[in-house]
């Protein structure tokens, strides 16, 4: 498989009543995930309203990937924010589980997500 492919991860993000909404594509892992910490950790810090995590178009290559959703939750949590998953696909859901994070992915309506797209 050519990785070349997958070394760009793309980010929205906008606001609206329900929270602050950052939707993810592409494959997170070892050579994604350097430049993508620092913009996650920016808008986990800077905001103040709830954080709503769209990876239904992520796929999670390592635990380098892993790991990054893993420290959002606790920037998150330090700075008293709420943060969920409102999708992911089902290899991520898997890996949260299996951390005793699925508390995370939030039931969310399918308008919701909709508007992260």
């Amino acid at each position: 498989m050519d990785q070349r492919r997958h070394t760009i991860v793309t980010l929205t993000e906008h606001r609206d009543e329900s929270g602050h909404h950052v939707c993810l594509r592409g494959r997170l892992d070892f050579h994604t995930v350097p430049d993508l910490r620092m913009v996650l950790h920016r808008i986990v810090d800077d905001g103040h309203d709830d954080l709503l995590l769209d990876l239904s178009e992520c796929e999670i290559g390592d635990a380098t990937g892993f790991g990054v959703i893993v420290e959002c939750l606790r920037r998150a949590r330090r700075g008293s924010r709420t943060f969920c998953i409102v999708d992911a696909d089902e290899r991520t859901r898997r890996l949260l589980r299996r951390a005793r994070l699925n508390h995370l992915i939030a039931t969310a309506p399918s308008t919701l997500t909709a508007a992260v797209s």
